[in-house]
C-alpha cells in the first residue's frame, strides 16, 4: 500500500508485517491492563491505546536502561552525553541555544554545566564578539571521554533497539516518527494557529 506523508512527500512501499502485532491481551500484566483502559476512557480505541502505550511504555525503558549503563560505564547521564557530543561535533555553543536543544530550562543547563566543569570536562567563556553571551565548550578530558561513551551508547542502543527490528520495520518507525516530528515543529512554530493552518503543506 502507498503511504503518504503528511509533509505533502511519499517515501515507502509497505507490505503486511509477518510478525504479529502487539496489542493489548486479557491475560496481560494488571499495570498493563489499568493503563489500557485508562487510555480507552479517554477516547482512544484499542489499537490507538496499544500503539500508544507500546511506544510509551518502550521509550521509558530504553531511555532508563540507556541512561543507566552511561552511568555505570562513564558515570555519565544520556544527557551529558548528548551535551558533550554536541559540543564535540559543533564546536562552543551558546548556552540559550544549548538549553533549547536539549529542551531543559536555562538554570538546568547551568547545573550541568557546572557538574561538567568540575570534573573538567566542559568550560564555559564569554564571547569575545559579545560580551553578553556565555560559551559552552568541551575540554581535552571531555573530548577522551565522549568518544568512550559514544560506543557504550552505540552499543547499547543496537543491543537494546536496533536489533529488536527488521529494516523494513526500521524504515517504517522512522517514517512514523518523522511525519510526528513535523507536526511538532510545525505546532512550535505556530501554537496559536488553528489546526486547518497547521495540517497545511
Amino acid at each position: 500500500m502507498h503511504h503518504d506523508d503528511a509533509d505533502g512527500g511519499s517515501s515507502a512501499q509497505w507490505v503486511a508485517d509477518p510478525l504479529p502485532r502487539l496489542e493489548w491481551q486479557p491475560n496481560a500484566g494488571n499495570g498493563f491492563r489499568s493503563a489500557h483502559q485508562r487510555y480507552l476512557s479517554l477516547g482512544f480505541d484499542d489499537l490507538e491505546a496499544s500503539a500508544w502505550l507500546h511506544f510509551e511504555s518502550v521509550a521509558l525503558a530504553l531511555q532508563s536502561v540507556v541512561n543507566r549503563g552511561l552511568l555505570q560505564q562513564h558515570k555519565l547521564s544520556l544527557a551529558d552525553v548528548q551535551l558533550l557530543s554536541h559540543l564535540k561535533s559543533s564546536g562552543p555553543s551558546q548556552m540559550g541555544t544549548l538549553a533549547d536543544m536539549l529542551m531543559v530550562t536555562p538554570s538546568a543547563l547551568t547545573q550541568q554545566i557546572q557538574r561538567l566543569e568540575r570534573r573538567r570536562l566542559a568550560r564555559r567563556e564569554t564571547s569575545s564578539a559579545d560580551g553578553r553571551r556565555v560559551l559552552a565548550m568541551i575540554t581535552r578530558e571531555g573530548d577522551r571521554l565522549i568518544a568512550a561513551a559514544l560506543e557504550t551508547y552505540s552499543r547499547l542502543v543496537r543491543a537494546h533497539f536496533l536489533d529488536e527490528l527488521s529494516r523494513r520495520q526500521m524504515i517504517a518507525l522512522g517514517d512514523g516518527c518523522r511525519r510526528i516530528s513535523v507536526r511538532l515543529k510545525a505546532a512550535e512554530v505556530a501554537p496559536d494557529a488553528p489546526d486547518s493552518q497547521r495540517n497545511r503543506g
